[in-house]
């Protein structure tokens, strides 16, 4: 595999490198489109899933369209599940987890905003589930977005509602459902849930908010219930496994991880 030896070390090189970033503070700055650095950070709260060697902490290729091997992120822990039952049936004797990345760090990486990237294809993932029940209505990608955007990603459904919307807070969802929980737990009936939504691709409203002079401060991603489940369940078992391989460092039974990294723009 021609990818650095530490991904994972990559992905946090370019999360920090985002967090670094300097945002214009000033309330003449408001009403401005956001640099790539603003957009990553605001979609960093949401996690994304990926299979890792259990040895070298390294993301492991997952096939994609058409069988092609990528690098990928998923943002339905499910589908990364069924990636990694996938790959640990071609290759029996591998160690093989689920690890997580921040979705705004996947996307960038994805789309090859940055330098230093893996030559292994790479994509992002929306959840097969979402895309399933919104194929009759999710509109094709614009042409000018489509040319500029990963052709391996596949489309990216997300969620807004008017009626959720503050002038402080308007959230953005990944799954109907929690949409509809976002709407019981504001006090609202839930047989007064509007059947009328806003449908946008992720890809699209990231392109959006970097090239639309607004206030995009409100805007708010909603991690999904079950990527929270899923993280709260992973590192329960982390936290014994990295005692395990602390161990069995201090034993010599094992090397100590690699420190080497891509960098990351």
């Amino acid at each position: 595999m021609s990818a650095p030896s530490r991904m994972e070390d990559a992905e946090e090189q370019h999360a920090r490198r985002v967090s670094d970033g300097e945002a214009h503070q000033g309330s003449e700055h408001h009403a401005r489109p956001l640099e790539v650095q603003e957009v990553v950070e605001k979609l960093n709260t949401v996690p994304a899933f990926k299979v890792v060697d259990d040895e070298t902490g390294d993301i492991v290729p997952t096939p994609g369209k058409g069988g092609e091997a990528c690098l990928c992120w998923y943002a339905d822990p499910h589908d990364a599940r069924v990636a990694l039952a996938i790959v640990a049936a071609r290759e029996p004797g591998r160690q093989l987890s689920l690890g997580t990345t921040p979705l705004g760090t996947a996307l960038a990486m994805s789309e090859g905003w940055g330098t230093g990237l893996p030559s292994m294809p790479l994509r992002l993932q929306a959840s097969s589930a979402v895309l399933r029940s919104v194929r009759d209505v999710l509109s094709p990608l614009p042409e000018r977005a489509a040319a500029a955007l990963n052709a391996r990603t596949s489309a990216f459904p997300v969620f807004l509602m008017e009626e959720l919307q503050s002038p402080s807070v308007a959230p953005v969802f990944f799954r109907r459902e929690d949409l509809a929980s976002c709407w019981r737990i504001s006090g609202r009936a839930p047989e007064a849930l509007p059947d009328s939504l806003t449908l946008y691709d992720l890809r699209v409203l990231v392109l959006k908010m970097m090239s639309t002079g607004a206030d995009w401060r409100s805007l708010m991603f909603v991690a999904p219930g079950s990527s929270l489940q899923q993280i709260d369940a992973a590192s329960q078992h982390g936290a014994v496994r990295d005692l395990e391989r602390q161990a069995a460092v201090a034993r010599g039974d094992e090397p100590p991880p690699l420190e080497e990294a891509a960098a990351i723009a």
